[in-house]
């Protein structure tokens, strides 16, 4: 499972939590569906307050940490789940 990527369209530099990887592997998500909501968005980022976006492709939602802590000069992916499908992201 790829947890890196670099030049992400709208966004640039993006880590995947250990969090998030391990709800890809619980919900049955594939990397390809994975990548294809990171790397081809089709709507512009939903912001969520001051530091989040969610951004969502065929039925699955990333919630996305613009300016994580600590910084390590990437965005951080926290969460992964069926767009449909209320909840928590923990912080």
């Amino acid at each position: 499972m790829k947890h890196f990527y670099e030049n992400v369209p709208r966004l640039g530099n993006v880590a995947v939590s250990r969090h998030a990887q391990a709800q890809m592997i619980e919900a049955g998500i594939s990397q390809e569906a994975f990548d294809r909501v990171l790397l081809e968005p089709t709507r512009p980022d939903v912001p969520d307050g001051a530091d989040i976006l969610w951004r969502e492709r065929d039925g699955l939602r990333l919630v996305i940490l613009i300016n994580p802590t600590p910084n390590r000069g990437a965005k951080l992916i926290k969460c992964v789940y069926p767009g449909t499908e209320s909840t928590h992201c923990p912080r």
